[in-house]
């Protein structure tokens, strides 16, 4: 068999008023993607925008140790070739690493994503492209264009086949093509070899139920471990030569997805500008769907007590208003609960790791109680908070996340407040050194490995040019390895110079 690999190729030009509703658009859009990520990372401020993508994704791993569930943490060893973020050592299997890092940054939750896609396309693609890097012996340039590149054809998958059918989860759907992008560019795929992957890639994406994620069940992970994983396989398959298959775009579409896509949907896919600076940063640890609710809380905390709340009601889209659970059952169901995010937002708590186990808390025996009283409070205001369906608020997602919060106080008078964008959010986007601190926090929660301060910061300074295992020997528990400080000085913003990105 004949190697798929080689030098990325331009767009094909394919005639959008000739594409048929079987999927054809699909080498197109790949291709628009592939290109769209190399006009990105040919400038200054896309580089950036690509490692802090990377920055808050290995943070979300590496917080995730000892939170996953059993048999998901395989033990590693210190030589192996893939990185185990999440667990430690590493391993010689991409395709199990890639799955761990992958169900790692899910049990976070403190991620990033694409409103219009509704849903996560570097949560993926980065798995997928850390694992499969470090499998090549690849450099820091070849992770971050293995990322953009995952992250824009799953955002544009996203956009294409548009919303999902009622009681799908997004995770380990056209996610595992995002995997299967981002690991083609690591095992050196051309763009037709990237579109094969990617098409293979969606004949074997998940369709796995949300009501499951909402119950807090840890079926859940499995979504983006497995869909990672096979998204990464197909990869490597097409690479050793495995034949084409016919579209399957249009499949995916049906048995997930509300419909075949529309002319709006198929334009919004092939844009060929970069997606990526559009991203959302979340700045807590929950469901998209649950940060309004928390920001308009979060407004309202200014002006009435935790101990003065006697009843709330949020009004919001359909989307959201399924996350209505006041009883949330552990952790995941919290992260997937309005009112414990709306909780929490009163009581200045933050809503993903309120479970008294940050490193103060658990080394400060005071610190443990007062956290304690204080998750007490948030589970007493949680239950008395309602979740209702507003329909003149569903035509504002995915334009935005619209939240109106109204709380009664015990005195009987009433505080609104509305969110329609969280901070995070393009509209409202956080400053790097807000980003920063994001991804500090998540490592102090989790009581981070010697060397998981030194990775995020090499990436966000090292050349492109430093192996990428290089970067990750300290979280393995090897001796820490030079960053080589601030690399040179990259294109400027809005120049295009892809002969400048040898030096990233």
């Amino acid at each position: 068999m004949t190697p798929r690999t080689g030098r990325p190729g331009g767009p094909a030009h394919v005639g959008r008023a000739a594409v048929a509703p079987d999927g054809e658009v699909l080498p197109e859009l790949v291709a628009t993607g592939v290109a769209a990520a190399d006009a990105l990372l040919a400038t200054a401020a896309g580089q950036q925008q690509a490692r802090r993508v990377a920055a808050r994704l290995t943070a979300n791993a590496v917080a995730a140790r000892g939170h996953l569930p059993a048999g998901l943490a395989p033990p590693g060893r210190r030589d192996g070739r893939c990185t185990l973020l999440a667990a430690h050592g590493a391993t010689d299997s991409p395709d199990r690493a890639a799955a761990v890092t992958a169900a790692a940054i899910t049990t976070t939750q403190c991620d990033e994503g694409l409103r219009e896609a509704r849903g996560h396309p570097g949560l993926h693609a980065y798995a997928a492209a850390l694992a499969a890097t470090e499998d090549a012996d690849g450099d820091l340039r070849t992770l971050l264009r293995a990322l953009a590149v995952g992250w824009e054809v799953g955002a544009r998958l996203g956009l294409l086949l548009g919303p999902l059918r009622d009681g799908v989860h997004p995770h380990g759907g056209w996610g595992t093509a995002a995997a299967a992008a981002a690991a083609g560019v690591a095992a050196g795929l051309d763009t037709a070899g990237l579109a094969d992957a990617v098409n293979l890639a969606l004949t074997v994406a998940l369709a796995g139920p949300d009501e499951s994620t909402r119950r807090g069940a840890p079926a859940h992970h499995l979504l983006p471990a497995l869909g990672t994983a096979a998204g990464l396989t197909v990869a490597y398959l097409v690479r050793d030569g495995f034949p084409a298959t016919g579209p399957a775009a249009a499949h995916l579409g049906r048995t997930a997805h509300q419909g075949p896509p529309t002319p709006v949907a198929v334009d919004a896919a092939l844009a060929t500008r970069p997606l990526l600076p559009d991203a959302y940063f979340k700045p807590v640890g929950v469901c998209a769907h649950a940060l309004t609710s928390w920001t308009a809380a979060r407004s309202l905390a200014r002006d009435v007590p935790g101990a003065d709340v006697a009843t709330v009601t949020v009004h919001t889209y359909a989307g959201a208003a399924l996350l209505a659970e006041r009883f949330p059952a552990n952790r995941l169901a919290r992260q997937f609960s309005i009112p414990w995010a709306v909780a929490c937002g009163l009581l200045g708590l933050d809503p993903g790791v309120a479970d008294g186990r940050t490193e103060t808390v658990r080394h400060d025996e005071a610190a443990r109680i007062a956290e304690a009283a204080r998750i007490a409070e948030a589970a007493r205001i949680a239950a008395r908070v309602t979740v209702r369906h507003d329909p003149g608020l569903d035509d504002g997602y995915p334009y935005g996340r619209p939240a109106v919060v109204e709380l009664r106080d015990r005195a009987g008078r009433c505080h609104t407040a509305r969110a329609r964008f969280h901070p995070g959010d393009r509209e409202a986007p956080l400053s790097a050194d807000e980003l920063a601190a994001v991804d500090a926090a998540l490592l102090r929660t989790a009581g981070p490995p010697t060397g998981a301060t030194e990775l995020l910061r090499a990436l966000a300074q090292a050349p492109g040019s430093v192996s990428l295992r290089h970067l990750t020997a300290p979280v393995r528990g090897e001796a820490p390895s030079p960053t080589g400080g601030p690399g040179p000085t990259p294109a400027a913003p809005g120049t295009s110079r892809r002969k400048d990105t040898a030096s990233w």
